[in-house]
């Protein structure tokens, strides 16, 4: 399976590694959290989402019928009934009228080819309607294994992803754990490491004490000494030249 990389998505949950959630608490603490968010968005009702459509956006441009349907239902008139006076065969009101004869003759004739294409086509049903239906419901029939294949497969590949995201996250803990492992003892090392050096400066600035000390004592000697050879030499009687 080909692995789709999205470059522009940061992904920052591991939900095969992260269990955090299953934590004591922390699933309320996260609800409230999410809960204190959504107050902070206003509040919007479902005309506040309608004011973001534009207001000359026109329905039904191409279908005069659906629009003036449309209308009808904005408006809330009732659907006007459809004119069955056609189909009834109603003897004109003046017996006397040769035209509304004519037209009642008509409607008759109308009539009668429409129950004449009626019967044809019960027997066209009879004839061939049994076929037709056995091969539209194996049509249908194909088209619903198609279907089901197809469902099929994209639940296989679900699957199959699901899989791949669990495998390359266990992987991706495993060398998170292992980095967070070094993390820790380099972080342990740098510590000692600090000690080290605070004991080594104390050290050597208590050795620099010592150094001073040392030179001020052995300055000291030597005054001490220089005295000492100035008072012996004081001490000691001079000689007489003329003895």
């Amino acid at each position: 399976m080909e692995q789709i990389e999205r470059p522009d998505v940061l992904i920052d949950s591991l939900p095969y590694i992260d269990q955090e959630i299953d934590y004591e608490g922390m699933r309320a603490k996260v609800d409230k959290l999410v809960e204190q968010e959504m107050r902070k968005r206003p509040s919007q009702s479902k005309r506040d989402y309608a004011s973001h459509f534009p207001s000359n956006f026109e329905l039904f441009k191409e279908s005069p019928i659906l629009g003036t349907e449309y209308q009808r239902v904005q408006q809330g008139k009732p659907i006007t009934e459809m004119d069955t006076s056609r189909y009834k065969l109603i003897e004109p009101d003046d017996k006397e009228d040769e035209e509304s004869w004519k037209k009642a003759v008509d409607n008759s004739n109308a009539q009668l080819y429409h129950q004449n294409h009626r019967f044809f086509n019960l027997e066209l049903l009879q004839k061939f309607g049994a076929n037709a239906w056995k091969l539209h419901n194996y049509q249908l029939e194909h088209e619903l294994q198609q279907l089901q294949r197809t469902l099929e497969d994209y639940r296989q590949k679900i699957l199959e992803l699901n899989k791949q995201r669990k495998a390359e996250q266990i992987q991706a803990g495993s060398q998170i754990e292992a980095l967070e492992n070094k993390w820790t003892e380099l972080i342990g090392q740098t510590l000692q490491l600090e000690v080290a050096c605070a004991s080594l400066e104390t050290e050597i600035q208590q050795l620099k004490q010592y150094e001073q000390q040392l030179i001020n004592d052995t300055a000291k000697q030597r005054e001490q000494q220089q005295q000492q050879s100035i008072d012996d030499s004081d001490k000691q009687p001079t000689s007489d030249p003329d003895q």
